[in-house]
């Protein structure tokens, strides 16, 4: 009878990235960056001038992540007032010193009556007649307050105008998002050093984490799936008391976040023997991602990068088993645009960068999905992260 394996190890295809690299083992700690002021402003003068062609005589931003991308503020429950002269940021009490070191050159006011009460008597105050808002994030009562308050300025909903800037990354972005992609190829290549048969999923998703703090992420991108065996078959599967055993297939989709920037990796390993049906499971993937990411350039549609991945697995015979999209942009937002689908009608641009991530999930069987980021340049693209993906675990 085989002796079970106490622990488990693992032999990396591509020996140049293995763990004992020493450059790897001593990987930097990423600290939250605060954003340089010639980015925030180069952010400001490009919003403007978007306001400007639009007709817009200011514009209030509620969205979260686009009030973090235009001021630079890492606090909640705020909102930004733009004019073509004046550039207000609206919080309470417990962010006015965060607000005061994140967002510099912005006026702070004080909402002490509520946000869009206070959104609402400034535009008056201003003399505004026309508001463009984002409607589409917007909860109806907060609309009705607004609407309220700014009585006789026309509310114009305007969605899309930080949204289609944050579209194209600048150079600080890709690095905030190489940075955390770092961190979790790290924490991964670590994590493997715990692994033993009996360690539930949930456990190996919580110690993901850890590690990946420890390396100087600000937290995890998202809650992470570490998916044993035929629960990989969940594209989106949650961590569970599922227990690891002797051998299994294991998926693991895990991201980490630096400066507010988010990355996203899928990875699919095999511990022990694989049976031959995973085997094609898994080769038909990674040709069907490389087509993908093959096609990845400026001035692509969208919706071919998704095509691309697409037939490959339909014409292996498993076009139904691949129902998600085929990746989606990532920056302050895990999932931003761009979008690669069917649907999708716009072009790539340089800039932009996306996950390209197909996928195969039968039911009972399990799943097979390879995640990777991908930048679009000037002449094609450069795929960010440097995690193997023929990784096999043998114990």
């Amino acid at each position: 009878m085989r002796k079970k394996p106490s622990t488990l190890w693992m032999t990396w295809w591509t020996p140049a990235l293995a763990w004992t690299n020493k450059k790897e083992r001593q990987l930097a700690v990423f600290k939250s960056a605060q954003v340089p002021g010639t980015e925030l402003k180069e952010r400001l003068r490009r919003f403007r001038a978007g306001l400007a062609e639009r007709n817009g005589q200011a514009a209030l931003i509620t969205a979260g992540p686009n009030v973090r991308y235009l001021s630079g503020f890492t606090g909640d429950d705020s909102a930004l007032l733009v004019t073509p002269h004046h550039r207000f940021l609206l919080t309470d009490f417990r962010y006015i010193e965060e607000a005061q070191r994140s967002a510099p050159g912005w006026r702070v006011v004080l909402k002490p009556q509520g946000l869009m009460d206070k959104a609402g008597l400034l535009a008056k105050k201003l003399r505004l007649k026309k508001l463009f808002i984002e409607s589409a994030g917007m909860r109806l009562i907060d609309l009705r307050i607004l609407r309220k308050a700014a009585l006789g300025v026309r509310l114009t909903p305007q969605d899309g105008l930080v949204g289609e800037l944050r579209l194209i990354k600048s150079a600080w972005e890709i690095k905030q998002i190489e940075a955390a992609l770092r961190i979790q190829e790290a924490g991964l290549r670590q994590l493997c050093r715990f692994l033993k048969p009996g360690i539930t999923e949930a456990q190996a998703a919580a110690k993901l984490r850890y590690l990946m703090a420890l390396q100087g992420a600000e937290d995890e991108a998202f809650p992470g799936m570490f998916q044993i065996g035929s629960h990989s078959s969940l594209p989106h599967g949650r961590p569970g008391g599922r227990a690891l055993p002797g051998a299994a297939l294991v998926l693991v989709d895990w991201g980490a976040k630096v400066s507010g920037y988010h990355s996203d990796l899928t990875r699919t390993f095999f511990l022990g023997t694989i049976t031959p049906r995973l085997r094609e499971i898994h080769g038909i993937v990674l040709e069907a991602q490389r087509r993908a990411i093959e096609r990845v350039a400026p001035g692509v549609a969208q919706s071919e990068i998704d095509r691309a991945a697409r037939e490959h697995i339909a014409q292996a015979g498993f076009g139904k088993a691949f129902g998600h999209s085929t990746g989606h942009g990532i920056g302050l937002e895990i999932h931003e645009g761009p979008y690669l689908s069917s649907r999708a009608k716009s072009l790539l641009r340089a800039g932009m960068v996306v996950t390209v991530e197909p996928g195969i999930y039968l039911p009972g069987v399990g799943g097979v999905r390879i995640e990777d980021d991908v930048l679009v340049t000037a002449t094609g693209h450069r795929v960010l992260s440097r995690m193997e993906k023929g990784l096999r675990w043998n114990g």
